[in-house]
This record gives structure tokens, sequence and C-alpha cells, in this order.
């Protein structure tokens, strides 16, 4: 969901193929120029230049002295090639001394360089391994989901994405503090996930490059207690991720964690789309449990990562538009075996416009005078928004966009 009304909806399945594909070619990318910058190139060259010219020495020799088995250039190259590949066909040989001795040189030579070009090869592929294990190396992901920050609730969260669809969300980023064996424990709690790890501040754009933020699907900012950050600053920093998070991918939905309430307006002008302020349903928790049995327990197992019925948010089928709540939930009882519990709508804001008569009197351009002065910018007032109506009667019409919210 987008904090300016927008419905955000998952990739349709060619979004998927083509993020996939651009995913792997940037890592193509990638690749290649470590590979530039390794010099694999440079001994490639070397060991072609080496097979052209010990087959141009040993065609002009063999030819020379009136044998027959090099009757072409052809056939010099292709002994060179099976020679240096360490083949050994045995169809083509030199049958000169001067020739032979091309050949063991020949031979001595590309053992060394295949040599060197293996070990290459390899120092790249490990290189890339560590530095990623490390969180160190540049991702390179395509609508994959973000998590900024760790604390104790981090775990809940991930327990949550690997429970819905079976993990099969994407590759989720860690962007944090924590030692690289903290991360592979971590990994190794939750093998369903596709989990991939970068250290540093999430505060820096640098570091949330290299998350691939700005391709990415989603991100959620926690307080973060990892490394030597302090829980004193947490909402702090939260707040700079989320400007850097937003300056790098405009259109990534925001969620956040603050400790503080006061911090939710900060959040809120930088546009953030979900907050959720730590223990901000306790009271109520506490509160039920003093006076209710059960509530607890059902907001928990509808919270909960578990394989029971979930609070999930659902887009509505389009033979439903235009029919009441009423039918609606009649609908899902019967085809989803769920519960339609509210909707999520978007509304059209009253503007200024709105409010003031048609003719252009006095007292309306004393007022918009007055708004303009005070710099409040009477377009925002019009723009959509989204409203949550649980429950909103049976009469309530569908309308199109709108979400729906259902235990299932």
């Amino acid at each position: 969901m987008q904090g300016d009304g927008r419905i955000r909806r998952r990739p349709d399945f060619l979004d998927r193929v083509l993020g996939s594909l651009g995913a792997r070619l940037a890592k193509l990318i990638s690749i290649n120029r470590d590979i530039r910058s390794s010099g694999l190139f440079a001994l490639f060259g070397i060991l072609g230049a080496l097979v052209l010219g010990a087959a141009l020495v040993v065609f002009a020799i063999e030819r020379s002295r009136g044998e027959a088995m090099f009757k072409t250039l052809f056939d010099g190259i292709w002994w060179a090639v099976v020679t240096v590949a360490t083949v050994g066909y045995g169809d083509k040989y030199p049958l000169t001394t001067p020739g032979r001795l091309v050949a063991i040189l020949t031979i001595l030579t590309s053992i060394v360089l295949t040599a060197m070009i293996s070990g290459t090869v390899a120092s790249i592929f490990v290189e890339r391994r560590i530095r990623e294990g490390k969180g160190l190396q540049e991702l390179k992901l395509k609508n994959h989901f973000i998590v900024c920050g760790w604390n104790q609730n981090v775990e809940a969260l991930l327990r949550d994405l690997e429970a819905d669809e079976g993990g099969r969300r994407g590759a989720v980023v860690l962007v944090n503090w924590m030692e690289v064996e903290a991360f592979d424990a971590t990994k190794a709690r939750f093998p369903a996930l596709d989990l991939r790890f970068v250290r540093g501040d999430f505060t820096q754009e640098n570091v949330l490059k290299r998350a691939s933020a700005p391709t990415a699907r989603s991100c959620v900012i926690v307080p973060d207690s990892s490394g030597d950050s302090s829980l004193a600053s947490a909402d702090e920093r939260t707040i700079l991720g989320c400007l850097a998070v937003r300056s790098l991918n405009p259109d990534i939905s925001v969620g956040t964690e603050i400790l503080r309430p006061e911090s939710e307006q900060h959040l809120r002008r930088a546009n953030v789309d979900n907050i959720v302020v730590n223990g901000e349903f306790s009271g109520y928790v506490l509160s039920a449990a003093s006076t209710s049995k059960g509530l607890p327990r059902a907001a928990r197992e509808l919270l909960s990562a578990g394989r029971g019925p979930r609070l999930r948010e659902t887009p509505l089928p389009s033979a439903l538009i235009g029919r009441n709540f009423a039918e609606a939930s009649s609908w899902f009882i019967a085809n989803r075996g769920g519960v339609l519990l509210g909707v999520l709508s978007e509304e059209k804001g009253v503007s200024l416009d709105d409010l003031l008569s048609d003719d252009s009197s006095a007292i309306d351009a004393f007022i918009k005078r007055k708004f303009l002065e005070a710099e409040l910018d009477l377009a925002s007032a019009a723009s959509a928004g989204t409203r949550v109506r649980l429950a909103p009667g049976p009469e309530y019409v569908i309308a199109e966009g709108d979400i729906g919210f259902v235990v299932e």
C-alpha cells in the first residue's frame, strides 16, 4: 500500500520474469567487471597467441622439411589447440626435431598458463563468495525485500515471511552491523528464505545501493541494536534510513517500527507507508487479558506465523465490484472458506475549491489569498487517500480498487 493512496499490487508473471532476467544480467555484468580487473582477459590473450604462434612455427618447419603431416595451416592450429588443451588425440604431431622442440616448449608453457587461468577463475568466484558472506559484496537483485536494522523482533518477521507462501517472496536482504557468524546462524534457521546480507549503516546511500535498494519492492526499517548501535537514537536513524531509501527508490513500499510515538510525525513527512509504534497494542492486550479469556489468544492466532487462520490483505475479485458487503462476505465464505472483516478503500479528499461557492465573491477570494499567504498547499487536500473500513455495514458497496481484510 502506498502512502499517496495508490494500491500496490503484486507484480504479475511477466514482471517477475523480467525482474529475474534483469537480475541475472546485472550479475553477469558484475562478474565481467571482476574478470576485467583480475587480468584474466590478458591471460587468455597470451594463450591465444601461444596457440597461433606454435601453429605457424610448426607448420612452417614441417612443410619446409617436406613432411606431409601438416598439409594446411589449419592442421597446425588443430594440433596446437589439442596440445595446449592436453587432449592429445595423436592424429597430428611434428616429425622433425625442430618441430618437436617447439612442441615441448608449447606444452610446458601451456601447463603454466592453464594453471594460472584456472587459479584466476577460481579466485574470482571464491572472493565474491567471501565478500558476499561478509556482507561487502554488491548485490544485483530485483523485486526483493529489505530489512534494515536488527532487534529481537526481526526473527519473528523472518518467520512470518517464511510461513507466507512458503517463502516465495523472493530474496530477503538484511542490512545491519551483525557479525558474519550471526548471519550464518540466522540463515541456517530459515532455510526456506533466500537470505542475503549487507553489512553497514543503512542510513548511508552507498550501503543501500549494495543492497540493490533502487530496484527493491519493499523495505522494513526497525530499531537497530546490532553492532555498536544504541536504541537511544534508534528512531533518529530510522528517520534518516527512510529518507535515504526514498531518495534511491521513490516507489518502494516502506514500513517502520519506532520506539517513541512522537517520532511518527517525522516519518509521515517522509511519506512512510506503514508505521508501527513498539508496544502500541500492549495496553489493549493486557486490558483484554484481564476481562476476556479468548481475545488475547485470538489476536495471537490471527497475527502469528502459524498454519492456522490468519488475517490477510487480498484484492477483491472483479465479480464483487458493485455488490454490497453482505454479498461479498457470503462469497468469501462459500468460495474461499474465509471471513471478510472489512475493506481498504480509496477516497478523494475535499479541496478548498469544493468548499467555496461557484461565484468568485470577495469572501472566497479573501480566503484563498490567506491560504496562499500562509503557504498552504491547496492541491494536497484534494489528493486521494485510503481508509480502513472494518465491518462497514451490509449495504456498503464494493468499489473498484478496494482491498479486502480476510481471515482465512
